[in-house]
């Protein structure tokens, strides 16, 4: 199964040492936006993707197949349960 948006994030977030708050500085969002990716009730629009990877000291490209392995887990989700 895909790893979704927020596990990466907070997977990374911890690797690096940084608290939600702590990233919250360095991203430029609420502590509780984070909080909402990271356990899946949101998901970052698409202006922040490369703001979550310079605060995490992460390629674009990286982020970026966060992005789209969440989009498609969700559409796949979403045609097995049609």
């Amino acid at each position: 199964m895909p790893t979704l948006f927020g596990e990466q994030l907070k997977k990374e977030r911890k690797k690096k040492g940084l608290t939600a708050g702590g990233l919250s500085v360095l991203w430029g969002v609420s502590r509780s936006y984070i909080t909402l990716i990271e356990t899946g009730k949101r998901l970052p629009g698409k202006k922040h993707i490369s703001k979550i990877a310079i605060a995490l000291g992460l390629k674009t490209g990286m982020v970026l197949n966060w992005y789209f392995e969440h989009i498609s887990h969700s559409i796949q989700s979403h045609s097995d349960n049609s």
